[in-house]
């Protein structure tokens, strides 16, 4: 069975040129997400470029226990 590859060549090299203060937070499908030091989230697009406008989703807390 083939598997594809989670990441694409132009993201790898852009990995490998990025500053030592941005960390991974995600990367699934291809989407790679990163967090700089400042806490400015960015998206990786497959090209390698960085998308500075993140939108993120307003998501529920699943730990939020009523009662």
């Amino acid at each position: 069975m083939h598997s594809t590859p989670l990441l694409s060549h132009q993201q790898i090299r852009r990995m490998q040129k990025l500053p030592a203060d941005y960390k991974v937070v995600n990367a699934r499908d291809g989407v790679v997400v990163l967090r700089r030091a400042d806490g400015q989230l960015l998206r990786m697009q497959p090209d390698g470029h960085l998308a500075h406008n993140l939108r993120v989703e307003r998501v529920q807390d699943y730990l939020h226990v009523h009662g």
